[in-house]
């Protein structure tokens, strides 16, 4: 069974707020020790990825966004103000179910506009991550029980107002490649395993033929691309060409001129 893909959106860089700073090392050891650990606990199946994993801190590539719009599970902590996380948060709110918010219960007082947001609140101690761990799992089963239903109030909204989204799919005929590098879009782990080989990385062909077997449209479309294109997608024996055998030197002999008889005479 492929894994499903969770992105986990906070506050990476030194926070400060009231004179309290948290160094970017500590959300590191939260983030690996308590929330990564939680939903590995809570979701065996899950691959889970922070920012920082993919790109440079403090920037928000079309990697990151790329995960915010179509990762299976986003895990938000909101536990420190940051500009960053509140706006991919919303980009996320915007875009599909399947987000878990979390605070932690002795961080600063969240802002009034998301302090109404379902959420879960933790602590940061080792009782703690078993509550995280157990909340996040029942979230988990709901989203997998009711995939489709709206989990924020601008889906809410959007479906009662039956809000159009703009279909970017379009009727229009695209190149294969323009559709195969569209595909590869829609899922991170297989799209960062071809940039890391574009690169010159040591990617194995076994680690690239397995992610793009847990997604068959990458698959179809790599295969329609390669066939359009003129490629083999079966691979070739490296058989040395046939070598040309050099002429022959050898000259045929002519036949022997057979003298004639001289008849005697009379």
């Amino acid at each position: 069974m492929p894994k499903q893909t969770c992105f986990v959106i906070m506050s990476i860089g030194d926070q400060t707020h009231d004179g309290t700073t948290v160094s970017s090392g500590e959300l590191k050891t939260r983030y690996t020790d308590l929330i990564r650990e939680a939903i590995l606990k809570a979701g065996p199946n899950l691959e889970v990825t922070r920012a920082d994993e993919v790109a440079i801190p403090g920037t928000i590539t079309n990697d990151i966004l790329t995960r915010i719009m179509h990762s299976d599970i986003v895990v938000a902590d909101v536990s420190y103000p940051n500009p960053n996380v509140f706006y991919e948060l919303g980009l996320r709110h915007a875009s599909k179910p399947g987000t878990i918010i979390l605070r932690d219960t002795n961080g600063p007082r969240p802002p009034f506009d998301i302090a109404h947001l379902r959420h879960i609140a933790y602590e940061n101690t080792a009782s703690g991550l078993k509550k995280l761990s157990e909340a996040i799992a029942q979230y988990l089963a709901h989203f997998k029980a009711n995939p489709d239903s709206p989990d924020n109030q601008f889906l809410e909204m959007a479906k009662l107002t039956q809000f159009q989204y703009p279909d970017f799919g379009g009727d229009e005929d695209v190149d294969p490649e323009t559709a195969m590098i569209t595909s590869l879009f829609q899922n991170p782990e297989t799209f960062d395993l071809f940039v890391r080989k574009s690169q010159g990385e040591d990617v194995a062909d076994a680690d690239l033929a397995r992610a793009m077997m847990s997604s068959p449209d990458i698959a179809i479309m790599l295969a329609k691309h390669m066939i359009d294109s003129g490629q083999s997608i079966m691979p070739t024996p490296d058989v040395a060409p046939p070598k040309k055998r050099a002429p022959s030197r050898s000259r045929t002999k002519k036949p022997a001129k057979t003298r004639s008889k001289r008849k005697p005479k009379k």
